[in-house]
């Protein structure tokens, strides 16, 4: 069974990597991307955190450090900076979660940053198998937690973010998996095994204890990394792994539990190291500094920390119930409602029927329950409009990214769901109901397989065959890149960071106070500025009225780009 998976896994492995390599850039000039002459540069996304995430990935390989100077910032008022980056300081920072922009960039500063594409999809196979094993350590029953692997491979959350390597999140999952399902099994086994093998003729002994040793601490590095590749999930992942500690207190090992600990402070401190290089503070949320001038003991009192653990977004019950139909159900109804049967039958069914012992069954609903619920606090409140158009239901909303440990958890209630069914539609009296079930189970994988793969692949503008957006993305860069030069400024719609960075970084996507505009008036004395827009002639004519010219500035000489783009020169009016 397990080899049948690894199959399995290569086959998806190749499915994934294919979706990257299409995304970082044509596969014909593939080879073209990663040379020393262009250091990596020449690769587009189709989005800012992507192509953020893979400039700093991109310098760690090359050995530089996470961030670089903008000289102009300091009368620009910080305003000078790509998107999904910050300004701190004088300094252009990672504007997002360090964890997968360190550990990829250790991993290319090793072997290159050809490797990069492939990243992705081989922590999302690894999360694969050990979700197979981990759900097979929980309930011993092989067949639904192949079953639950091979339905999380093609879920399209799952399927899509694997092809979409720059973003965090598959990373983040597998790490997960990984550790837990480590834990479970130093608990689970009730011994581990000496192992024996010779190195250059000497035999090498690895006793119990020792290979216990390293798998507590080994589980702390995995949990670690992957609290670090997504902070704003440590809350559920402390309960979570609480939570098997308390399951299996009398089989805390302590010594271990101390290497553990040791593992988990590892990648904290590394954390910690680059949060005081980069932001001045050890302590970071991911996006923004979190620790007030009064330290943790104000933060407790002003109710920040309960906020930022909580409720970062606010909490709008009526937009909760919204997102949560939206994207649990309304989004995928073909995964959602056999999730959904599937959860009851795994509740209520006998275990004779169902082979799984009753109170496992019911601490893993729970779980599930509990998890579901903070994540949708958390998130759910949130109004996300990642799209120019602000399109509903969108594949590369972040809803659909931020709920992925949701999917992940109701797999087994998935594959409850259709092995039961199968049980019912084929009776016990047939002769071959052996044949004929895995004959059904088999029907009904594919018919979740081809609409995901539908959904995924090409149904919507943002499914995977993504080349034909990217590629006018390169030719508006190449056009860009003629009429600005580096040290100029582009003044720009947010989504269109992509086109200008990493080739232009003197980007400015927000102009909101007079402030702003005023700070922009300084900086148009020392430098030449341009006004990068979508917007019909008569509407920039409009702003350049409203905005600019109360405060010395003009947009004028407007040139067409390709398609609605339009670039214009912003000019001293006084």
């Amino acid at each position: 069974m397990i080899l049948f998976l690894l199959v399995f896994c290569i086959v998806f492995f190749c499915i994934y990597s294919y979706f990257n390599l299409l995304i970082f850039k044509r596969l014909s000039d593939f080879s073209k991307v990663f040379d020393n002459a262009n250091n990596g540069t020449d690769v587009k996304f189709s989005s800012p955190d992507e192509t953020a995430n893979y400039f700093w990935i991109s310098r760690i390989a090359r050995g530089k450090p996470l961030y670089y100077f903008e000289e102009l910032n300091g009368l620009g008022n910080n305003l000078v900076h790509p998107r999904s980056v910050n300004a701190v300081g004088g300094k252009i920072v990672p504007g997002s979660f360090l964890g997968m922009i360190i550990i990829y960039g250790f991993l290319a500063k090793i072997f290159g940053l050809w490797v990069v594409p492939y990243l992705t999809p081989f922590f999302s196979v690894l999360g694969i198998v050990f979700f197979y094993l981990l759900i097979k350590e929980i309930f011993q029953k092989k067949t639904i937690s192949l079953l639950a692997a091979m339905l999380l491979s093609f879920i399209p959350p799952w399927l899509y973010y694997s092809s979409r390597g720059m973003y965090h999140n598959i990373l983040f999952m597998s790490l997960l998996i990984m550790g837990i399902y480590e834990l479970f099994y130093i608990f689970g086994t009730g011994h581990i095994k000496s192992f024996k093998f010779k190195v250059l003729n000497f035999n090498l002994i690895l006793n119990s204890l020792i290979l216990k040793y390293f798998l507590y601490f080994f589980v702390g590095l995995l949990i670690g990394l992957a609290i670090i590749t997504r902070t704003a999930e440590i809350v559920w992942v402390g309960v979570t792994v609480i939570f098997i500690f308390a399951l299996h207190f009398k089989k805390i090992h302590w010594p271990g539990f101390f290497l553990f600990l040791c593992g988990l402070y590892l990648p904290a401190l590394i954390l910690m190291y680059h949060n005081q290089i980069l932001y001045g503070q050890v302590i970071s949320a991911g996006y923004r500094s979190i620790i007030p001038e009064g330290g943790v003991g104000e933060m407790v009192d002003s109710g920040v920390l309960w906020q930022i653990l909580i409720t970062p977004f606010g909490f709008d019950l009526k937009l909760i119930l919204v997102n949560s139909f939206n994207y649990l159900y309304n989004f995928l109804p073909y995964w959602s409602a056999p999730v959904v049967v599937g959860a009851f039958l795994f509740l209520v069914l006998p275990s004779k029927s169902i082979q799984i012992n009753y109170k496992k069954r019911i601490i893993y609903f729970a779980y599930c329950l509990l998890l579901t619920a903070y994540l949708l606090i958390f998130y759910g409140s949130w109004s996300i409009t990642d799209r120019i158009d602000q399109a509903n239901l969108s594949l590369g909303t972040s809803y659909v990214r931020y709920w992925l440990p949701i999917y992940v958890v109701s797999m087994p209630f998935l594959a409850a769901f259709i092995l039961q069914s199968s049980n019912f539609l084929i009776s016990n009296h047939f002769k071959f109901k052996i044949v004929y079930r895995a004959a059904l189970v088999f029907a009904m994988i594919i018919l979740f397989f081809m609409p995901s793969l539908n959904l995924t692949v090409h149904k919507t503008d943002e499914s995977l065959f993504l080349l034909k957006g990217l590629s006018e993305v390169r030719i508006k860069s190449a056009i860009i890149n003629e009429i600005v030069l580096a040290n100029d400024i582009t003044v720009l719609y947010k989504q269109a960071d992509k086109i200008f960075f990493p080739e232009r970084k003197k980007i400015i996507v927000d102009l909101v106070a007079p402030a702003d505009y005023e700070a922009l008036a300084r900086l148009i004395k020392l430098r030449n500025i341009y006004y990068y827009t979508f917007a019909p002639a008569s509407t920039v004519e409009f702003i350049s009225r409203r905005d600019f010219e109360p405060h010395g500035m003009k947009i004028m000489d407007g040139k067409k780009i390709l398609g609605h783009d339009w670039i214009y020169k912003i000019i001293c009016n006084k």
